[in-house]
């Protein structure tokens, strides 16, 4: 059977892939959107019940159509998910749920999209499945002998299930130092975090009044990433003092020269200074009841959590030489064209501005 033709596919269908198919409709265009899932907004629907997100309403809705001002300054993340139904509803987008993309490829100045169910091919093509498309889980030593839980974040839900439990969190992102504050407030009777390589941490609203995103809309588009770091980093002392009296070492890396964003603090620097949350090195191995960190320091655990992030999974997708680098991350800003005629990114830009505000200034430049 030959491909169905489209003139242009979203490969995606995330809060990226939505924002590019609204912004291509408002110029006339008519989008197919491919995603594997089986509803829109489930990725969110299904995250950990504490998470909202950590920037302002008002500048994380997607193109062409706000959050609507009835929602909380900062979204849960069910009513997120509902904004993400909404919006593909609002815009009658044509989503091909369950229809998973595994190959993207050029053939005959065209690009061919294999999916779950079927070959499309499209004159141009636009790839929003993000950077956080597969969990990440390392390899640790001995982990098979470990007889107790082992949870990825994508898996976590609440800190209810933990109560009364030992519980290590593996990975201090945004997911693991609000799933550590969850599982302390929950009621976990031990709660430790491993922190390989310790980053920069920001109340989400500085002084508890002024949210964080509006500094790096301020300050994003300024050319002097180091100094901006400088000035962050006086910042965060002031607004959540000296952190190595309570186990965690300074910030090897700035937001605004690694170009990704601070950890957001919504509760775990709360936790750590009353001493319900412990900081421990990296994971070395796992023993039958517990782990080995770096220095040593053996500890039994009921349960670990593994924050450890996740992948893009782009050069499994992609068959495109030289439109992917070495660490997984496309080559090329999103929104902007490529070296590949027809081949766009979306939703791949992270800085202290917010993912989603990125994402809706990336679609309306396709």
């Amino acid at each position: 059977m030959p491909p169905t033709e489209t003139r242009v596919a979203i490969v995606g269908a995330g809060a990226a892939g939505l924002s590019a198919g609204a912004a291509l409709k408002h110029v006339g265009l008519e989008p197919v959107l491919f995603d594997g899932d089986d509803q829109v907004g489930g990725t969110w629907a299904r995250r950990y019940d504490r998470l909202h997100l950590h920037t302002v309403r008002r500048f994380s809705g997607l193109a062409h159509y706000p959050i609507p001002r009835t929602y909380p300054g900062y979204v849960p993340k069910d009513m997120f998910a509902r904004y993400l139904r909404e919006y593909a509803d609002h815009f009658g987008l044509d989503v091909r749920l369950g229809h998973r993309a595994s190959r993207v490829r050029p053939e005959a100045d065209r690009w061919l999209i294999e999916t779950s169910r079927g070959e499309w091919v499209a004159n141009a093509v636009v790839i929003a499945t993000g950077r956080y498309n597969e969990r990440r889980v390392p390899d640790w030593e001995g982990v098979e002998a470990f007889g107790r839980r082992v949870v990825h974040s994508a898996d976590y839900s609440s800190g209810a299930d933990f109560r009364g439990e030992r519980v290590l969190v593996v990975g201090i992102g945004n997911s693991g130092a609000e799933i550590a504050a969850d599982l302390a407030e929950q009621g976990a009777s031990f709660v430790a975090i491993s922190v390989r390589t310790p980053p920069p941490i920001i109340p989400r609203d500085l002084f508890g009044v002024v949210p964080v995103q509006l500094l790096g809309l301020a300050f994003t588009p300024v050319p002097a990433p180091r100094l901006l770091d400088r000035v962050g980093a006086v910042l965060r002392r002031v607004g959540t003092g000296d952190l190595r009296k309570y186990g965690l070492a300074k910030a090897e890396w700035g937001p605004f020269t690694a170009r990704r964003p601070a950890v957001i603090d919504v509760g775990f620097l709360h936790e750590l200074k009353c001493g319900r949350v412990h900081v421990r090195p990296n994971v070395q191995l796992f023993t039958e009841r517990g782990v080995v960190f770096g220095d040593g320091r053996e500890e039994e655990f009921d349960a670990v959590v593994a924050a450890t992030g996740f992948s893009s999974k782009l050069a499994e997708l992609l068959d495109v030489p030289g439109a992917v680098s070495e660490s997984g991350r496309p080559r090329f800003r999103s929104g902007r064209p490529t070296d590949f005629p027809g081949l766009y990114f979306v939703g791949f830009d992270e800085t202290t501005r917010g993912v989603l505000y990125e994402a809706n200034r990336d679609s309306r430049r396709l």
